[in-house]
């Protein structure tokens, strides 16, 4: 049993549920961190037969060591089930009963793939929902990983949130306490160049939301969404239900400042007051970085309203740009190499754990 309230019920599974989970499409969220992917994680998951749960890392943490096995053992699974609870948002958020989640892992020993194993943690957070047609996942750091979900789900599809790059810039400011503007506004541009690139080889995969469009023509984003994934349209996905999950948080938390919260969005009904925050919240030498960095592309491919302007007195210099974007692509590699080790993301992991306790300010785990 895990440490944590069992705020969704782990039921046991049967054969017939095994083989119809592995029917289940399974799509990816792709979008810089405050980009909107929690939000649209939310919509999905108030759809009666969609699973979008919390944030967790646990496909990618696990993948180096499980996705490689062919034919799987009954000590294989078991490995599987204890090595989940390694990962903080899994075992402080997900709260599944480890002992009767192994116990219907273990129901698809005979036909168990990396891929599948995955597809049945995820179903067990189908709550009351009786048919589920669609399995969402979302991590602003799945964009670095775009080829290993392929290699694990084959079939799979991408939703590709963007939103304003001095929009974006001032909320990670604000959420995450993020000092280096350049850095910041490389990741922003980084992040989306890459999956712009993966577009024009499979634009099939691929699906765009711009997050100002979202907020603001939320009934349509979404009904084009559903036709794109195949799913029926729910009028429940634009309520914006506030989720279970965060729910039990706040609970267990007891008295919280939930100004302090990271996704105190999710709070709310969906509005615009997020939308141009940074023309009174970003300071001149903030909006001229992101700017210099994020200008050309942000106006050429999502078509946002943002230019460099000539006439001011800020200047960002070539020397701090050229190192902000090396710096990125270093901290670029370093992470993708870092997720390729099982034994590192363990040591990660725990190093994390040990450090910060298992309550972690919910910003943290991200």
């Amino acid at each position: 049993m895990s440490e944590t309230p069992n705020t969704y019920p782990t039921k046991p599974l049967t054969a017939a549920d095994i083989e119809y989970i592995k029917t289940i499409p399974m799509i990816f969220i792709l979008g810089r961190e405050r980009s909107g992917t929690s939000l649209l994680q939310n919509l999905l998951d108030s759809h009666p037969n969609i699973i979008g749960p919390p944030e967790s890392k646990i496909i990618a943490v696990l993948a180096p060591k499980f996705a490689p096995i062919k034919r799987w053992t009954e000590a294989n699974i078991r490995e599987f089930a204890e090595l989940l609870y390694i990962e903080p948002m899994f075992t402080n958020f997900w709260h599944l009963d480890k002992e009767q989640l192994t116990k219907n892992l273990l129901l698809a020993k005979d036909s168990a793939t990396y891929e599948l194993l995955c597809k049945i943690v995820y179903y067990h957070l189908r709550k009351d929902k009786e048919k589920i047609i669609l399995i969402s996942d979302k991590n602003p750091s799945y964009i670095l990983h775009i080829n290993t979900l392929l290699d694990i789900f084959p079939d799979t599809k991408f939703v590709h949130i963007i939103r304003e790059p001095r929009d974006n810039i001032y909320s990670q400011m604000k959420a995450f306490n993020a000092k280096n503007t350049i850095f910041s506004a490389q990741k922003w541009l980084g992040f989306n160049q890459l999956v712009e690139r993966k577009k024009k080889k499979m634009p099939e995969k691929f699906y765009t939301i711009i997050y100002e469009n979202m907020v603001t023509e939320t009934e349509d984003i979404m009904k084009g969404l559903c036709a794109f994934l195949k799913v029926p349209y729910s009028e429940a996905m634009i309520q914006n239900v506030f989720p279970e999950w965060l729910s039990a948080h706040l609970e267990r938390k007891g008295n919280v400042d939930r100004k302090n919260m990271v996704h105190t969005g999710l709070l709310a009904p969906i509005n615009t007051s997020n939308v141009g925050k940074w023309k009174n919240k970003l300071s001149a030498y903030d909006q001229a970085a992101t700017e210099a960095i994020t200008a050309d592309f942000a106006k050429k491919t999502y078509g946002y309203d943002i230019s460099i302007d000539p006439n001011s007195k800020i200047k960002i210099s070539g020397f701090k740009i050229l190192k902000g974007k090396c710096l990125y692509y270093l901290w670029q590699a370093f992470t993708q190499a870092r997720y390729k080790s099982f034994a590192f993301n363990l040591m990660y992991s725990k190093r994390k754990q040990k450090k910060k306790g298992k309550d972690l300010p919910m910003w943290e785990y991200f």
